[in-house]
């Protein structure tokens, strides 16, 4: 036997005798003989070449060397219960890591304040924040890249989203407006009001949901939109419509995010109308065990009601 092939049978054996400093009592510990923990002791004495007991008919003390050794070894004993502890709670979501992606409307409110709340019950689970469009959250999370994802939903989305979803909170629309517009000055609009307006939409390579979102809704009020201009961001979409180029309809989570030459109108829609939501994704197959604990460390208490 070399230094190189000791295992844990030996050097918890060691241990045990330097604790008790003696061999019955440390045979008796370690479920052994007397005369078989003796040959292990020797055995590892020949092996490191060097005496670790001094035995006597009386007592048994450690040696300088031993006491060394001894030093050594319970720290690498306290080393194997951390890192056992810490491949238990691994096992369980305890620790770990997850990638989450989120889009414009998540990030305002809910996003962080549910971050903060799973980081207080969590805190050995590390985070990446990943913004994203919800189609492409959608596309990750399929592909195993990611393993959360805040996006929006809606009910009676023809599509089949591909992933498991739940709603967060409720995220109904507004309608954004010129300051100047005839009906800025109003606190709701039917939806059948704007008809006859020219839209500014999310383009079809980052806002597919959303636009499947809003082409029901003018289908459920009974009018084909006049869609006039796309863009691909946010700040875009408001800009445009800041520059009189349309109105937009987005998400209620924006409202106190508005252009200052922007007013933000409630649009009045009835029970038939689909329902949207910002909604936390996940892919069912997806074996990180810290996935099932963030899902179900969402508290509504800490939610915004928009």
């Amino acid at each position: 036997m070399t230094p190189s092939r000791l295992d844990l049978h030996h050097l918890r054996a060691f241990k045990t005798v330097a604790e008790q400093l003696h061999f019955k009592k440390a045979a008796e510990l370690l479920h052994i003989t007397q005369p078989g923990l003796t040959r292990i002791i020797k055995k590892l004495e020949e092996s490191l070449e060097v005496e670790l007991f001094e035995r006597s008919t009386r007592q048994v003390k450690l040696t300088a060397a031993g006491f060394l050794l001894l030093q050594e070894i319970e720290q690498v004993f306290i080393h194997l219960e951390r890192g056992i502890e810490l491949a238990q709670k691994a096992k369980f979501g305890d620790i770990g890591h997850l990638i989450i992606a989120y889009n414009d409307y998540a990030v305002q409110d809910v996003l962080p304040k549910t971050l903060e709340h799973f980081k207080q019950q969590y805190s050995n689970i590390t985070t990446d924040l990943l913004y994203m469009p919800t189609q492409q959250q959608i596309q990750g999370l399929q592909q195993g890249s990611l393993d959360l994802g805040f996006g929006f939903a809606f009910t009676d989305d023809p599509e089949d989203l591909g992933v498991q979803w739940k709603p967060i909170c409720r995220d109904d629309p507004i309608v954004l407006l010129q300051n100047n517009h005839p009906f800025a000055g109003r606190k709701s609009i039917p939806l059948i009001e704007l008809a006859n307006e020219r839209f500014v939409v999310g383009s079809k390579t980052h806002w597919q949901v959303w636009r499947r979102y809003f082409y029901s809704l003018c289908r459920h009020a009974g009018f084909s939109p006049n869609s006039i201009q796309e863009a691909s961001t946010i700040t875009g979409i408001m800009s445009l419509v800041a520059a009189n180029i349309g109105i937009a309809i987005l998400s209620q989570s924006l409202r106190k995010y508005v252009h200052r030459d922007l007013v933000a109108i409630d649009l009045e829609l009835s029970e038939h109308y689909p329902q949207s939501f910002i909604n936390i994704m996940w892919q069912e197959s997806n074996a990180n065990p810290c996935v099932p604990l963030f899902i179900q460390n969402i508290s509504a208490d800490l939610l915004p009601s928009v």
